[in-house]
């Protein structure tokens, strides 16, 4: 009936040893621990972000010169958040991009030029920008095809 038939309902021999048992069972759990200090670890990271005094030191951290900017990406998308407390600077700045960077022309002084590199390639066109609770967001659309060039590799010569 079963694939497998022990004698009189038993494991087998390989099965019932202790140290074969003993490995799997330590190899589980070391599996299990590693998995759970992760969790733990990036739990941590995501509750350090919710409190605006972490936020401060999360951002600087990121940032290039005297702006404070972050960067990440979604699937579709590129964000930017740039730290702006006074809303009179939005009327001086200029934003500029490339395919991978952006230039911020303006903050925090009117000579000031920042470049932030991208974490990916985007498009051109496609982007959009919204002040909203101190922060200036930046959302551009990723490019889909990404041009790649093959390049002939010789064989090698016995």
């Amino acid at each position: 009936m079963f694939p497998f038939q022990f004698l009189k309902g038993t494991l087998p021999k390989w099965l019932s040893e202790n140290y074969l048992n003993n490995d799997i069972q330590k190899y589980v759990q070391e599996l299990m621990e590693q998995s759970i200090s992760s969790s733990i670890k990036n739990a941590k990271m995501m509750g350090s972000m919710d409190s605006d005094s972490e936020r401060g030191q999360e951002m600087q951290v990121s940032a290039e010169g005297p702006l404070q900017a972050t960067t990440f990406e979604s699937l579709d998308h590129v964000y930017v958040k740039i730290l702006i407390t006074d809303e009179s600077q939005l009327s001086r700045m200029k934003v500029y991009h490339n395919s991978n960077q952006m230039f911020i022309e303006g903050i925090p002084s009117s000579g000031h030029r920042s470049v932030i590199t991208l974490p990916t390639a985007v498009k051109m066109k496609d982007s959009v920008s919204e002040y909203r609770d101190s922060y200036f967001q930046i959302k551009m659309k990723k490019r889909d095809d990404l041009q790649y060039a093959e390049i002939a590799v010789p064989p090698l010569e016995p």
